[in-house]
C-alpha cells in the first residue's frame, strides 16, 4: 500500500470515527434533553403505533438535524486537527476528487 493510500485510509478512520462518536454522544444528549423538557421518555421507536405522529415527526426531525450537525462539526474538527498535525488538509475521497475534476 503506497503512502497516499495509507493516508487516505487513516483519514477515513479518523473522520468516520469522530463522526460516530459525536453522533452517539449527541443521541444521548437529545434523549436526556427530551426527558428534561417533556418529563417523559423519548419516542425511541417512532414507528410504533403507540407513538403519536406529532411526537414521531418531532423526534425524527430533532435527532436527524442535531446528530447530523454534531457529525459535521466532529469531521471539521478532525480535519482541523489533521491539518495541525500533518501541515496538510486531509486527503480527499476519490469521489470528491473526481467530482471536482469534472
Amino acid at each position: 500500500m503506497n503512502k497516499r493510500r495509507k493516508q487516505r485510509a487513516t483519514w477515513m478512520l479518523v473522520g468516520a470515527g469522530s463522526a460516530m462518536v459525536a453522533g452517539a454522544a449527541m443521541s444521548g444528549l437529545i434523549e436526556g434533553g427530551w426527558r428534561a423538557v417533556r418529563h417523559e421518555e423519548p419516542p425511541i421507536d417512532p414507528e410504533s403505533s403507540t407513538t403519536s405522529w406529532v411526537k414521531a415527526v418531532a423526534w425524527t426531525a430533532l435527532t436527524g438535524v442535531l446528530v447530523s450537525v454534531a457529525q459535521m462539526a466532529a469531521r471539521r474538527g478532525a480535519a482541523a486537527g489533521w491539518k495541525h498535525v500533518t501541515g496538510r488538509r486531509p486527503p480527499r475521497h476519490r469521489r470528491a476528487a473526481a467530482a471536482k475534476a469534472r
